[in-house]
């Protein structure tokens, strides 16, 4: 195998906010924000994941390395669960929200258009 003969300039990780909403046991709505640390992936090594893992929880449980501000699953006294590999299986359980994860990364994690 050769030697990588370049290199990109910005980081091997990114950072992901994401936000949405959720309804409580009353019907009313809440709003969440938090901040996923993910490792940056190619489009080739995207693809490959795209193609070869069995579902996006697989893909998030790969790349997402913590988080900061979650507050969405808790510890038994009502604080916020530090980030394992079990409280983000709890977080990416939750209906719709790995989806809102994995897209919130396929877009931070690219490039785009300035403004």
């Amino acid at each position: 195998m050769s030697k990588k003969k370049y290199k990109v300039m910005v980081s091997d990780t990114v950072i992901v906010p994401v936000e949405g909403n959720l309804k409580d046991e009353h019907g009313n709505t809440v709003a969440f924000k938090f901040k996923l640390t993910c490792d940056r992936l190619s489009a080739d090594d995207l693809k490959t994941k795209m193609s070869s893992q069995s579902s996006i929880k697989d893909i998030l449980r790969e790349i997402v390395k913590g988080w900061e501000g979650q507050r969405l699953v808790l510890e038994e006294d009502d604080t916020p669960a530090p980030f394992c590999p079990d409280s983000f299986d709890q977080l990416i359980d939750i209906a719709g929200l790995a989806l809102l994860c994995f897209n919130t990364f396929v877009k931070e994690n690219g490039a785009v258009e300035k403004n």
